[in-house]
């Protein structure tokens, strides 16, 4: 029996997040090959693949699909498309399973699969521990000549996009508002898929980076920070635009830009979106409580709960990671959560993860809906943000537990909570160490009432970690 080549590494990252690595030294075609052979045997017969616009994309697809086929599986391609896109075809197709080619905000030179299983949900701890028996086993499915797989292409974005305007309630509202947009699709999946939304919305597209590039590279960084953002902002300014949208290589994020402020924090996109929401209505005199909980993750901010709770929503909080936090919403039979990276989600649309589609969907139906002109108009009534994240590169050998131990001893008298690093807390703030799902990085995440207070938190676990 041959032994398996998918062993985590700091090339090679296995997580509920997904399977990303360095070409060639982490995701090298037999890691490749392996991971499919393991996804294939605990998945069923129809599989719907996408990929973002990296330069190792199509190869990637070319031996995911040859080893899918060679497992007698029916591989329906939605080419060039979002991660949300794809997770929502598994749903509609009625698949048993989706990869999504991506390593998402990650460099260039890495690439991966999202492993996604039936309804188009993410592989959680289970399903991995699954593969993993499978590959370990060497029991692999596979078909003769008489069974091999097929393939097909399919429009997975128009289908997407149906689904999202589905979801409003106001889309005649907001085409007659007839909003400037900026798109920042850093040339990546979602370059297509989300001026096609915006079209449906009335919206004049102004487009940037949303053509394929022309190198190995994408035209910013990839991760849509401030910093990457400049231009963005620029363009914002410049065109006198109502709102703008960057997004992350394969547009499961979002982030938010205003021509008053240029890009926002990404933090901002899940209390905007929900002001969108269309089971949100005019707070009553009074609201009463007990409603279902949103969901997000330890990382997120407190923005969320600020602007719902007089709506009566209390807000929850899992683990980091969208598998995470839709097992929370699902277990809560809540119907909007997200991460506060710009990941939305909301439980009636198909996709049911991180949706950029979504966001930008219901961050206009909050405008439309205010009769905001720009989105200053809405951003000027929420609260002041102090947050900030950091990472920091991890030496081999380190013990995180005992650097997180360290870390908690730091400030007593905060709550801990476990569930993912260390998470502590009081009613001035909090702070959150954990290893990274997707980098060989820790990252500290702080945020507080002020500025001062939020520096005082980070700095003094970054003497730890440093």
């Amino acid at each position: 029996m041959a032994k398996h080549r998918l062993v985590a590494s700091p090339q090679l990252m296995i997580s509920v997040s997904g399977i990303r690595g360095i070409l060639p030294t982490g995701l090298s075609p037999s890691v490749i090959v392996d991971a499919v052979l393991g996804f294939g045997t605990v998945t069923g017969k129809k599989i719907v693949i996408g990929m973002d616009s990296r330069n190792s994309g199509p190869l990637i697809r070319d031996l995911v699909c040859a080893t899918l086929r060679a497992q007698g599986k029916e591989v329906l391609d939605a080419g060039l498309a979002p991660t949300p896109t794809v997770k929502a075809a598994v749903k509609l197709e009625h698949a048993a399973g989706g990869i999504m080619i991506s390593a998402s905000h990650n460099p260039p030179e890495w690439n991966g699969l999202k492993l996604m299983g039936p309804e188009g949900f993410f592989f959680n701890k289970f399903n991995l521990s699954s593969m993993m028996t499978a590959l370990e086993s060497g029991k692999l499915t596979g078909a003769d000549h008489k069974t091999l797989g097929s393939f097909h292409e399919i429009d997975a974005v128009s289908k997407h996009v149906k689904t999202v305007l589905n979801l409003l309630n106001n889309v005649e509202q907001i085409r007659a508002k007839k909003y400037k947009v900026v798109v920042d699709a850093v040339g990546g999946a979602g370059r297509n898929a989300l001026p096609e939304l915006l079209t449906e919305l009335g919206c004049e597209v102004i487009p940037l980076f949303c053509e394929a590039a022309s190198g190995f590279d994408f035209p910013r960084p990839p991760e849509p920070t401030p910093v990457a953002l400049k231009k963005f902002s620029q363009l914002l300014k410049k065109e006198s635009a109502a709102v703008g949208f960057a997004l992350d290589p394969d547009a499961d994020r979002i982030v938010p830009g205003s021509p008053g402020r240029g890009a926002i924090n990404e933090e901002y996109s899940l209390p905007l979106s929900f002001l969108g929401l269309p089971e949100i209505k005019d707070v009553p005199k009074s609201q009463p409580r007990g409603k279902t909980p949103f969901v997000v993750n330890l990382s997120t901010s407190t923005l969320l709960d600020q602007v719902a709770a007089p709506y009566g929503y209390p807000v929850i909080r899992s683990a980091v990671g969208e598998a995470n936090v839709v097992e929370m919403m699902k277990k809560n039979k809540s119907f909007f959560g997200g991460e506060g990276n710009g990941g939305i989600i909301h439980s009636r649309v198909p996709s049911f993860g991180r949706d950029s589609l979504l966001g930008a969907a219901l961050i206009l139906s909050a405008m439309a809906r205010k009769n905001a002109a720009t989105l200053d108009d809405v951003l000027n009534h929420l609260p002041e943000l102090f947050m900030e994240k950091r990472k920091f590169d991890v030496k081999a050998g380190t013990d995180v537990r005992e650097l997180f131990s360290r870390i908690e001893g730091l400030f007593p008298g905060m709550r801990a909570d476990r569930k993912d690093g260390l998470h502590l807390s009081d009613a001035e703030g909090w702070i959150h160490a954990r290893s990274s799902n997707t980098e060989p990085v820790i990252r500290i995440i702080a945020e507080a009432r002020n500025k001062k207070h939020l520096e005082e938190l980070l700095s003094r676990a970054a003497r730890v970690v440093k």
